[in-house]
């Protein structure tokens, strides 16, 4: 999806019809990425309309119109770690389970694919909060290693590499705990 720089200048200008026309563009992806990285909905419905309420104070001082869809991004992450700080320092740990059906209680008519869902997400456990979000942008959403280190303001390298070792980390767990994992194509 390309973002209309038209749209961006309109925003900056303080065209709120301009800015609800980016927020429609960009919502869907914002609160399936939320959604993901946080593990409930309520949360992630949160975590993005604070990023909009932020985004829409802010957007006057966005120099580049091209940069909309990174920059975006980048204030729901800080969104995100902010809550997974919060559930950390409520819980003192995170674990899976936290933010997963219990899959004992569920085995019931739930397919195979179900299952290795399960089992991927409590092999991504073992990553980095930031490792995950490279992984989630890759796979899930289908950016480039470029784009996605535009968005976090990380040098592509470092993206790159930590995208290449997540998968090398998350493909060991997955085969240790008895799965084939299918590898996701790298850009």
């Amino acid at each position: 999806m390309n973002i209309d720089a038209q749209l961006v200048e309109g925003a900056k200008k303080g065209d709120s019809d301009c800015f609800s026309r980016l927020y429609e563009l960009v919502q869907d992806d914002l609160y399936k990425y939320a959604l993901y990285a946080l593990g409930n909905a309520h949360d992630a419905e949160d975590a993005v309309a604070e990023t909009f309420l932020e985004a829409f104070r802010g957007i006057s001082r966005l120099r580049e119109p091209g940069a909309f869809k990174g920059w975006i991004f980048k204030i729901l992450t800080i969104r995100i770690k902010r809550r997974i700080s919060r559930y950390v320092k409520e819980k003192n740990q995170i674990q899976i389970e936290d933010f997963l059906f219990d899959p004992a209680l569920q085995t019931d008519g739930m397919d195979e694919s179900a299952i290795a869902r399960v089992d991927l997400l409590q092999a991504m456990e073992i990553l980095s909060p930031q490792e995950r979000m490279i992984l989630t942008l890759s796979v899930l959403y289908g950016y480039t290693t470029k784009q996605i280190s535009q968005m976090l303001h990380s040098p592509h390298g470092t993206v790159s590499s930590k995208l290449h070792r997540s998968l090398k980390k998350l493909k060991a767990q997955l085969e240790e705990k008895g799965g084939e994992p299918n590898e996701p194509s790298q850009s």
